[in-house]
């Protein structure tokens, strides 16, 4: 992963992260016009997810998007969460929802090689799905940025 450091508008989680434990994965964030991109690389925690948090607040509060806007997600290494970071996650994308900072749709890109993948992603599906989000997830991000594209078309 780049650093924040070296891009100023790039935030990374685990520079946020507080709490009892260290965070555990990684996860950066950066916007690109309509897209909010994000690369993580798992296993994570708790922590990391709140880091997560107060960094997107950050970039929105910094530069909010114009208008509707997608994610896309590039997950390296492993996917795997622990049940209480899932339910975290959700109480996560209730606040986006509030907040009126939530995405039109949301692509992952999640090679096979990433550990969890198979376990996870109807995990992660089902949880969007109760937030009313447009999800996929894709093994490539040519596949991710045709679907974003044409969901925020759609949109």
């Amino acid at each position: 992963m780049n650093s924040s450091s070296q891009d100023p508008k790039r935030r990374r989680s685990e520079d946020y992260a507080r709490g009892l434990f260290r965070p555990h994965g990684r996860i950066e964030i950066w916007s690109e016009g309509s897209v909010v991109r994000l690369v993580a690389e798992g296993p994570f925690n708790l922590e990391i997810l709140q880091g997560l948090g107060v960094a997107m607040s950050e970039l929105f509060a910094e530069s909010p998007p114009q208008g509707r806007f997608a994610d896309i997600l590039e997950m390296r290494s492993s996917i795997l969460a622990s049940p209480e970071v899932m339910s975290a996650f959700g109480d996560f994308l209730a606040r986006m929802s509030a907040a009126k900072t939530a995405p039109v749709a949301v692509a992952y890109i999640v090679g096979p090689e990433v550990e969890g993948r198979e376990l996870m992603l109807p995990l992660f599906s089902r949880i969007y799905a109760q937030h009313q989000r447009r999800f996929a997830a894709f093994e490539t991000e040519a596949e991710a940025l045709d679907w974003v594209r044409h969901q925020l078309a759609e949109a």
